[in-house]
């Protein structure tokens, strides 16, 4: 099956910032305060495959928030219990994480120097790789980061599966395709260009490959209309936002945060819950019966053959839990059950 935009920018650009969005810009279907300011640690969400995040709820919301209100069907079972968050306290914000102009490219990737460009905020990019992807970030970007994450490893671990068979209810059998993402930082920017490809035909064909992108202005009065793309060979890409953006810094290029796994089999059985079947019912043996394991086993391993019989117990096998940060060091920690 052939590798999404998606994909191929996800495996490119993941790194220690976290993991990056195809579709940065907030959903239109949230609530107008989710949009104004984007995605928020504590958000609960899946990364589905065009590489937006749909959030279902966040953990740090009563339940009477505005965002809840969207899914009150899938929730309407969920029990809220919001955790405390004092942003200035617990928060580390960076304001000026990335300076306006910073360019992020995976390996076999050379850009052109500015200096050679027509315009300052004009870029070229010379592939040298079959795959590859770039983000461009015009005016630099924030960055929000946990500082503590012990308090949401501790309740991802109490209510993973709760989480993930609600994100199931919402997506159903195309759930396998998505990622359940519990947020514990981002980056966010006001502005953006990203691109990814994979074409390894040009390799041979295409010589040398270039990928321009920068500025669109208008003829007339030299004002801003978008952003163009000059590509020599099959390019995907993508520029935001529109031109009726408000100038908010709420498009969240990169999260990070714990990315949660369930295996199939443990699914079933949270499904059907637990089944622990009683300890059959054991006669006690006649007394002869004892005197002669007495004889046959001597006291000690008689003591032991019985106990053996009366502590027979069927109980639900799970395996143990094992929880990854995929916080701004490594994104591809998960919570597996």
């Amino acid at each position: 099956m052939d590798e999404t935009p998606q994909n191929i920018y996800g495996k490119c650009l993941s790194n220690n910032r976290g993991y990056p969005l195809w579709f940065p810009e907030p959903s239109t279907s949230l609530p107008l305060s989710y949009q104004q300011d984007g995605l928020q640690i504590g958000d609960v969400g899946v990364v589905d495959q065009k590489g937006s995040f749909d959030v279902l709820f966040n953990i740090c919301h009563p339940s009477q928030h505005a965002l809840h209100q969207r899914h009150r069907m899938i929730l309407a079972d969920f029990k809220f219990d919001p955790i405390a968050l004092d942003i200035d306290v617990e928060v580390d914000v960076r304001s000026n994480a990335d300076p306006p102009g910073r360019v992020i490219i995976s390996s076999g990737i050379t850009r052109v120097p500015s200096q050679s460009l027509p315009k300052t905020d004009s870029y070229e990019f010379v592939p040298t790789w079959a795959k590859g992807a770039i983000l461009v970030l015009p005016h630099g970007a924030t960055c929000h980061d946990l500082r503590s994450k012990e308090k949401f490893r501790t309740i991802a671990m109490e209510r993973a599966l709760e989480w993930y068979e609600i994100a199931r209810n919402r997506y159903g059998e195309n759930m396998s395709a998505c990622s359940l993402y519990l947020i514990t930082g981002f980056y966010k920017a006001r502005s953006w260009s990203l691109a990814s490809f994979n074409d390894p035909a040009s390799l041979e064909l295409v010589n040398p490959r270039s990928i321009k992108v920068g500025r669109q202005e208008s003829i007339e009065g030299g004002s801003t209309t978008g952003r163009y793309w000059e590509c020599t060979f099959p390019v995907d890409y993508r520029d935001g936002p529109g031109s009726n953006h408000n100038g908010s810094v709420n498009q969240t290029v990169y999260i990070s945060g714990f990315k949660i796994a369930v295996r199939e089999d443990v699914l079933r059985w949270w499904a059907q819950g637990p089944v622990v079947e009683p300890v059959p019912a054991v006669r006690r043996p006649h007394r002869f019966a004892r005197f002669l394991k007495w004889l046959l086993f001597g006291r000690k391993r008689a003591s032991r053959f019985r106990h053996a019989i009366r502590t027979v117990e069927h109980l639900p096998s799970l395996s143990p839990v094992s929880l990854h940060l995929a916080c701004p060091l490594h994104l591809n920690n998960r919570v597996h059950y």
